[in-house]
This record gives C-alpha cells, structure tokens and sequence, in this order.
C-alpha cells in the first residue's frame, strides 16, 4: 500500500514583528489537528524557506509534529539575513520573491495562512481563485495575529 502526501502550504508574515507565542499556539494546535485529519498519509509543511516569521513557526512545529518540511521560494531566499532553514526538502523558483507565487500554489493541496503582507495575501487570493468550485472551508485556513510592525 502507497502512502499518500498531502502538501500544506503555510504563508504569514516573513518579518518578526508580531505576536509570535499566539501564532505559535495556533499553529501547533492546527498541526496537531493535523495529524488526527491525516492519519494514514505524510503531511509536507511548505512555506517560504526563510529562518524567520511564520515560515520559521511553521518549520519548527512541523519538525516537532513528524511532517516533512518543504522550503519553497525564490533564488533570493538565499541572500535573507535571517538565513534559511534546514528543510528536507528545496524547490527553488525565479529569481525575486514573488516570482514563485503561480507555482508554489500549483504545487501545495491546502492552505493556512496566519496574517502575513502583501505576497502571502496575494498568495491566499490566488489559492481561492484556483479553488473556488471546491470546498474552500476545508482548503483554506486564514487567521490573523497581532502585527507590531
């Protein structure tokens, strides 16, 4: 019996002024939610390779929970003082942040985004366009935290 992945991207805010414990909370009970959902399946955690932010939560808390991490970004995740983070696996796309968006949302089955500027909204309108005759309740998470910035 094969087992089946399903891909999780998870997009937020990149920089790290915002309420980081309820973003960690939140995100760690929907991992854990997670795994209950999917028992029977590997589950990728894909997000924007950078050492920071909601990407840096989500990577973490995947590592903990067991998921595979995916760090999905451009060429210029690279050049980021925060570095990168030790995925397990890389998919790198374009040159500029952003430049990766169409294809970062062909390559993930849901979506959980927590706050976040610009390029994860953007991100999250594009996932609801491809998706909008299916049931977007179960597709797409969306919640917001505190932003300090």
């Amino acid at each position: 019996m094969q087992v089946e992945t399903i891909k999780y991207g998870v997009v937020g805010f990149s920089k790290n002024q915002f309420d980081k414990k309820a973003a960690y909370q939140l995100v760690d009970k929907l991992f854990e939610d997670l795994k209950s959902e999917h028992p029977h399946q590997f589950i990728e955690i894909v997000s924007g390779y950078t050492n920071s932010g909601i990407p840096k939560i989500a990577y973490e808390l995947a590592d903990k929970h067991g998921f595979i991490t995916v760090g999905y970004s451009a060429k210029q995740a690279l050049k980021v003082r925060s570095g990168v983070y030790p995925v397990k696996k890389v998919i790198l796309k374009g040159e500029l942040f952003g430049d990766e968006s169409t294809d970062f949302i062909n390559y993930i089955d849901r979506l959980i985004r927590v706050g976040g500027g610009p390029q994860s909204r953007k991100e999250t309108e594009m996932f609801r366009l491809k998706h909008q005759k299916n049931d977007l309740d179960k597709l797409l998470l969306e919640y917001e935290v505190a932003w300090y910035g």
